[in-house]
C-alpha cells in the first residue's frame, strides 16, 4: 500500500514473500517550486485560505512570502474579496459594545472574521477599495491606507488642498471633513518600486484628485464630469457611465498616472471606451461579477432588468442579454457588488436586488431566468434579514462619518498586530464565526 503525500520517501520491512516496500510520502518535503505554485494559486483565491496554507508547517511558512509588510505594497496581498462590516442595530464599528473588534464579510464564502483593532478614536473611514481601509485622521484630516490584516499602512497627505482648489470653482466647503469630501470612489495601484496610488472620484463635485506616497499635495482634475456617483474601480483604473436621455450611455475610464504620464493628467478628460445603446437599457450601473465588469440596467418603465457584459460592447460585437450570472447575485446601487449566494442561503442566486429602498420598507429581488421581480420580502423575514445584511455593506459609506477607526501614529498601527500572530485562527464558538485574532 502506498501513502501519497509528496516527494520523500521512508521504506517499510519487506515480508518474506517479497513484497513491494510501502511508500510513506511527507507533505512537509513538497518540492518547493511546487510548494510556490500551489501558493500562489491558492493566493489567487483568498488571502485567508493562503494564511491557512502558511499554518501547515514551518516548512511551509519558510518557504511562502509573509504578507507582513507586504499587505498594501503587493496587490496580491489585498483582501479584495472582503469589506468591513458596519453592523446596524444601533451599532457600529468603533462602538463600545463591540469591545475594539470589527467583523469583516467575504462576500464570496459568507464567511465573517473577527479582527481585534481596539483603537478607533482618532480616524474615520472613507472608503475599502481591494477590501484596504481608506481612513482620514481627525485632527489633521491626513488620509492613510490601511491593510486590516496585516497592519501595513501607506500614508498620504491632508485632503486640505482640494478644499482650496474646489474653492475656485464655487464649491465652498466646511473643512475637510465636509460630506462632499466623504463621497468618494477610491481606485488603488502599486507601482514597480513599491509606490502606491489612490485615485479618487469625488461624487459630489464631479472632479477627481490622486496622490500618490511620497507626495506633498493632491493632484486634481481640471475638467469635471457627471457620472462620478457610481464610479467603480476595477485593476486600478475607475470606470463610469454617463447617462443621458434618449442617447447611448457613455462608458468612460480614468486610468491612474505613471512616470510619464503625471504632468499630463490632470487636463487629460477621461477616455471614452464604449456606448450602450438606449434601446438596450438606460441609465446603466456598473459592478464586478466573477473578475469581469457587467452593466445592468432597465429596459423601460423599470419593468424589466437586462445585464449585459462590457467586453462585448469593447470588441463591438452584438452585445447579448444574459440570462445566468450563475450562483452570484447583484446589488446595484451607488455601490455596486456581486456576492456568491452559496454560501448566504437567504440570498437567492441569479438575481439582481436595486438598492433603493422603498416606501413598504422591502427589498425586491429579480429573478434573471424568468424575468420578473420575485415576491417581496417583509422586513420580518430571513431573506430580508440577509438582504439588508449585504445593502448594510454596501451601503457602509453613506455612514462613514459615524465609522471611527485606528490611531494616528504609524508605529502604533504596526503594533496593534503583533508579527507572531498572522497564523493564529481559531473559530468562535460563542458566535459561530471564523476569527482572525492579529
Amino acid at each position: 500500500m502506498t501513502t501519497v503525500g509528496a516527494s520523500a520517501t521512508t521504506n517499510s520491512s519487506t515480508s518474506g514473500r517479497g513484497t513491494p516496500q510501502a511508500y510513506v510520502l511527507f507533505w512537509e518535503s513538497l518540492n518547493a517550486d511546487l510548494l510556490k505554485l500551489i501558493a500562489d494559486r491558492v493566493l489567487s483565491s483568498d488571502l485567508l485560505h493562503y494564511v491557512w496554507f502558511r499554518a501547515v508547517c514551518k516548512k511551509w511558512r519558510a518557504a511562502t512570502h509573509c504578507p507582513l509588510g507586504r499587505g498594501v505594497v503587493d496587490p496580491r496581498f489585498h483582501p479584495r474579496q472582503w469589506t468591513m462590516f458596519p453592523e446596524g442595530n444601533g451599532l457600529h464599528p468603533g462602538h463600545p459594545a463591540l469591545g475594539g473588534y470589527i467583523r469583516f464579510l467575504n462576500i464570496h464564502t459568507g464567511v465573517f472574521i473577527l479582527v481585534h483593532l481596539p483603537c478607533f478614536e482618532d480616524h474615520s473611514v472613507l472608503d475599502c477599495p481591494d477590501g484596504l481601509l481608506l481612513l482620514q485622521r481627525k485632527k489633521d484630516a491626513a488620509i492613510c491606507l490601511l491593510h486590516p490584516f496585516t497592519g501595513d499602512v501607506a500614508e498620504f497627505p491632508p485632503l486640505a488642498s482640494l478644499c482650496l482648489y474646489m474653492s475656485k470653482f464655487g464649491i465652498f466647503l466646511n473643512g475637510p471633513y465636509d460630506l462632499l469630501l466623504r463621497m468618494v470612489h477610491t481606485a488603488v495601484s502599486v507601482h514597480v518600486g513599491g509606490s502606491v496610488t489612490i485615485m479618487v472620484a469625488l461624487s459630489h463635485a464631479e472632479r477627481m484628485a490622486y496622490v500618490s506616497t511620497g507626495d506633498k499635495h493632491w493632484t486634481h482634475t481640471s475638467w469635471m464630469m457627471s457620472g462620478m456617483r457610481t464610479a467603480l474601480p476595477f485593476l486600478g483604473s475607475l470606470y463610469m457611465v454617463r447617462s443621458s436621455k434618449n442617447k447611448p450611455s457613455q462608458i468612460m475610464r480614468v486610468d491612474p498616472p505613471d512616470s510619464s504620464s503625471s504632468s499630463s493628467w490632470p487636463s487629460t478628460p477621461p477616455q471614452m471606451i464604449a456606448t450602450c445603446p438606449a434601446n438596450l437599457m438606460a441609465k446603466p450601473y456598473l459592478v464586478e461579477c466573477n473578475s469581469e465588469l457587467l452593466l445592468v440596467g432597465y429596459t423601460d418603465r423599470k419593468s424589466q432588468l437586462v445585464v449585459i457584459r462590457l467586453a462585448d460592447l469593447l470588441l463591438g460585437v452584438l452585445a447579448t442579454p444574459l440570462t445566468s450570472i450563475g450562483d452570484h447575485a447583484l446589488f446595484i446601487g451607488t455601490w455596486s457588488m456581486a456576492v456568491n449566494s452559496t454560501n448566504l442561503p437567504s440570498v437567492q442566486g441569479n438575481s439582481i436586488t436595486v438598492l433603493i429602498p422603498r416606501k413598504s420598507g422591502r427589498l425586491r429581488q429579480y429573478d434573471l431566468c424568468r424575468g420578473y421581480h420575485t415576491a417581496s420580502c417583509g422586513t420580518d423575514t430571513m431573506a430580508t434579514e440577509g438582504l439588508r445584511c449585504i445593502w448594510l455593506c454596501v451601503c457602509l459609506y453613506s455612514v462613514s462619518t459615524f465609522v471611527k477607526t485606528f490611531q494616528s501614529n504609524s508605529d502604533e498601527f504596526r503594533n496593534i498586530l503583533p508579527l507572531n500572530c498572522l497564523s493564529l485562527l481559531s473559530f468562535c464558538h460563542s458566535t459561530g464565526k471564523h476569527c482572525f485574532f492579529l
